[in-house]
């Protein structure tokens, strides 16, 4: 199940991004706060191209996703791009200013340059929103997180909110120190419900942190 949003997303073949519906916000990324009853296209904000995220013929936008009243982007060069709310840091670019337009996030504890995924060799792969938190995938098989941390959503150990990326830790994960660092058993997946985290790790099994209130980490308890 996805979190509560009340806008909508489109990604078109050519990787250009539309969205309509609600826009308090900005999270249609028209870099205006006006409603949309049809798709509008989304403005490139800080990504590299001419005039529309995507429109990059090298660097299309190859995945799209939605939170409450924010929204976020995958590119094909692995680097991440958010817009909309941002009253918990959740567009991951060290501030809690909504944005009306793409900001790129910034890397936080991931090991690249100055942006998550900007390591060639290690790009971004997979992306999600929760309610007010966000989650990436490296293709190294660690993830990553930012956003709310109410409920521990985070993975790191703490419920202090993050305006940048955070490396979520193993947990019960048979690794050394953070979720998917064991090479023989990557992280493939990764989800988001509203206020919980879920990851399937390259062996079949599943591991979830988060907010547990209606048993939605699958522990039993």
């Amino acid at each position: 199940p996805q979190p509560l949003a009340y806008h909508s997303v489109g990604l078109h073949i050519d990787g250009t991004v539309y969205t309509w519906g609600n826009n308090s916000n900005g999270q249609l990324g028209d870099n205006t706060t006006t409603q949309q009853e049809t798709p509008v296209k989304v403005l490139k904000g800080t990504y590299s191209g001419t005039t529309y995220l995507g429109d990059e013929n090298n660097n299309k936008i190859t995945a799209v996703a939605l939170g409450n009243s924010f929204s976020i982007a995958l590119a094909a060069d692995g680097t991440v791009y958010c817009w909309g709310n941002n009253g918990c840091g959740q567009l991951g670019d060290n501030s809690s200013t909504q944005s009306e337009t793409p900001v790129r996030v910034l890397k936080g504890a991931y090991n690249g340059t100055t942006y998550l995924g900007d390591d060639s060799n290690n790009k971004i792969t997979a992306v999600s929103l929760g309610y007010v938190h966000s989650i990436a995938l490296a293709a190294d098989g660690t993830v990553y997180s930012w956003g709310c941390n109410s409920h521990g959503r985070l993975g790191d150990n703490t419920i202090t909110w993050s305006d940048t990326p955070v490396r979520v830790l193993k947990g019960v994960y048979n690794g050394t120190t953070y979720l998917g660092d064991d090479i023989n058993n990557k992280i493939t997946a990764v989800a988001l419900g509203g206020s919980h985290s879920i990851a399937l790790a390259e062996d079949g099994t599943l591991y979830s942190w988060g907010n547990n209130s209606n048993g939605q980490l699958g522990d039993n308890t």
